[in-house]
């Protein structure tokens, strides 16, 4: 059995940093290391102890979260950070995935959905609140040409696109199309090379620019 993924939740308010703990002391695949309510204790803490995942707010007193995830970043340029906040404010979301945050989920969003995220991460999968990927959808739709060739996509990839889009891991995929992870990877590259896209962000964008979701 694996070593359960180590968490450092980072929030200025303590009834979200003790909510969040409670929730993930029910999964024996977690454990919290520590609990910070700025920045400065974060970095601290951080350093201390080199955490598999941290949970970050982005507005808190003195150093605000998205310096905090440079700060981290600096620390260990593969530091794992999700971003865990209340604002889906545009600027916010691409500032936060543009510095590095592998996640980005509303403090609205359903226990489930943070759990995944959290399980996503940990093998490096990008999960984003359905919220989230509107923005990020948004964003890049802007920065798109609007001509490109309509895609040869088969049933199942088409159906991978919706879920991905719904926020799904690989884990999902492959529980809903009956797929071994190896299968769902591969199908991924497939379509991201059908689409000349790299990301399943950019993926999600040109399926709903293409009226495929």
């Amino acid at each position: 059995m694996s070593e359960p993924a180590r968490i450092l939740v980072v929030d200025d308010h303590p009834i979200v940093r003790e909510g969040i703990s409670s929730l993930l002391s029910n999964y024996p695949e977690f454990a919290i290391v520590g609990e910070a309510a700025d920045g400065v204790t974060a970095l601290m803490m951080f350093r201390e102890q080199r955490p598999d995942i941290t949970l970050l707010d982005i507005r808190m007193p003195g150093m605000t979260g998205l310096e905090l995830l440079a700060q981290i970043r600096q620390i260990e340029p593969e530091a794992t950070v999700i971003m865990l906040t209340s604002f889906d404010d545009d600027e916010y979301v691409v500032q936060a995935l543009k510095a590095g945050a592998l996640g980005y989920v509303l403090k609205s969003a359903s226990d489930e959905m943070l759990v995944k995220a959290i399980r996503a991460a940990r093998q490096g999968e990008r999960i984003l609140s359905p919220q989230v990927t509107d923005v990020v959808v948004r964003q890049l739709l802007a920065n798109r040409p609007v001509e490109t060739p309509a895609l040869d996509l088969d049933a199942d990839e088409k159906l991978i696109l919706r879920l991905l889009c719904d926020g799904a891991s690989n884990a999902d995929i492959a529980g809903v199309l009956y797929l071994s992870s190896t299968s769902v990877k591969r199908k991924l590259r497939q379509i991201f090379q059908k689409m000349a896209v790299t990301t399943r962000a950019q993926a999600a964008a040109e399926a709903v620019r293409q009226g495929i979701v």
